[in-house]
């Protein structure tokens, strides 16, 4: 979150390269490599965080040598931060290898006085940013930083909206039981505005149950649903198509039945948007994190709010936030960039699933709740800078992967189709992932240019 301080005035001379060796030879000395040395463990954890850019970073700010490894600078840095203090950390951003904790319980208890009312917003930014939530209380803080409650609040205010909350989202599934109600009775009224809208109400709901059945479970904790009352499903037309899903578990099943009241109730409260394929995957965490029903709708309500314009019909949205991946990844790796054009990738639809699902399909769900409130703490601190015009965080974490596997796609991919298997097919470290989009900003702070 440092990025966000003057770029210009960010200095490399407090690290000065005579200190460290800049050859590969030199190496041996202080414990390359394959040297056969013991390297100090401090050096050894900063080495299995370090990723390839983060290391290129690193040794430019060190002045090792291009063919230096990525171990021997972790080595190397470790021994200059022992040295100096974490400014070298500090001064490029680079958290994720200092040792990352979560916020828990006490902390928070310390960052809200005796009415609930939270001391310092920036500070609970920088917190989350530099380590995640504890899953445990995911749930108290989540609606800071989704907007759903005011930052000032005190506890009893936020209970009060929160109730208010509650109202509405009854209301909106009695919509939902009204049209299906209507649905049930039938009509021949086709041109009355009301039953257009029971139609889109019939097409998202099929959709949506065709969805609800495919989607993957398997990394959800669904035990923490068990106390949950079914209940509503049934009004609503979600149960005869899930039940008879008989490879999914009564947990598995329950779960498709909360996510399906949700997005139904979603797409009543939002009718422009409606419901979309992919929204299964969003909605995931968010029927994870909360008990109560009402606040995992209105929780994923306000993420929506910037997330709907993916699934706009004419796809400009989306097709904006890839123009904004092309450009970032213009301005810090015209190698890569041309690269991808020469082959015929210059569509970058590789990158389509990561933005419409903000990369919920290649992570795990608590990866994906990790990233996701990083990604929100990220943004959160740079609109408070004034500084909206630079891309989202998300946009520089997907140039961070296809900056990690710059190599391997200028190697092996001939053609757009080499492309979007190896994209289709990751695996990734979501913290490595992280620090390199950081990094990514940082160069592109520097070399780049802001939107216009």
């Amino acid at each position: 979150m440092g990025d966000w301080e003057e770029v210009n005035h960010w200095e490399v001379d407090d690290f000065e390269e005579e200190d460290y060796p800049s050859t590969s030879e030199e190496m041996e000395e202080v414990g390359g490599e394959g040297d056969g040395g013991e390297r100090e463990d401090g050096a050894s954890s900063l080495g299995k965080r370090v990723g390839l850019g983060t290391a290129l970073l690193l040794g430019a700010t060190l002045g090792l040598g291009v063919g230096v490894s990525v171990a021997a600078v972790a080595t190397i840095a470790h021994q200059h931060i022992k040295q100096k203090g974490p400014s070298l950390l500090e001064k490029l951003g680079l958290h994720g290898v200092a040792e990352r904790v979560p916020l828990k319980s006490e902390k928070w208890c310390e960052k809200v006085d005796e009415e609930g009312k939270l001391a310092n917003f920036e500070s609970l930014l920088e917190e989350v940013s530099r380590g995640g939530i504890c899953p445990s209380i995911r749930a108290t803080v989540w609606p800071f930083l989704l907007g759903l409650v005011d930052v000032n609040s005190n506890a009893k205010e936020r209970e009060e909206e929160l109730s208010k909350l509650r109202k509405k989202y009854e209301n909106l599934l009695d919509q939902c039981k009204k049209l299906h109600a209507e649905l049930e009775g039938g009509s021949d009224q086709h041109e009355n505005p009301k039953i257009l809208q029971t139609e889109e109400y019939k097409e998202n709901r099929r959709i949506l149950n065709l969805d609800l059945v495919r989607t993957d479970f398997s990394s959800m904790t669904l035990s923490e649903l068990d106390a949950r009352t079914e209940g509503d499903s049934k009004d609503l037309g979600l149960d005869d198509h899930i039940d008879k899903a008989e490879y999914l578990t009564a947990e598995q099943k329950r779960c498709a039945k909360d996510m399906g009241k949700i997005l139904l109730c979603y797409s009543i409260h939002d009718p422009q948007t409606g419901y979309c394929q992919g929204m299964t995957d969003l909605v995931q965490p968010f029927v994870q994190i909360f008990q109560d029903e009402a606040t995992s709708f209105w929780a994923f309500s306000r993420f929506m709010e910037s997330a709907r314009e993916n699934f706009m019909t004419d796809e400009s949205g989306i097709m904006t936030k890839i123009s904004l991946v092309k450009m970032v990844l213009a301005d810090i790796s015209q190698d890569v960039f041309s690269w991808l054009n020469e082959i015929g990738a210059e569509s970058f639809f590789f990158v389509y699933r990561m933005i419409l699902v903000q990369l919920r399909r290649e992570l795990s769900i608590e990866d994906s709740m990790l990233f996701w409130e990083v990604l929100w703490a990220e943004d959160l601190a740079r609109d408070m800078q004034g500084k909206a015009d630079v891309p989202g965080f998300l946009i520089f974490s997907i140039v961070a992967l296809i900056m990690e596997r710059a190599g391997e796609i200028t190697r092996n991919c001939k053609a757009e189709s080499d492309v979007v298997h190896m994209f289709c097919n990751l695996k990734i470290d979501v913290w490595r992932m992280i620090e390199e989009a950081r990094f990514v900003r940082k160069k592109w702070l520097l070399v780049g240019s802001s939107p216009g």
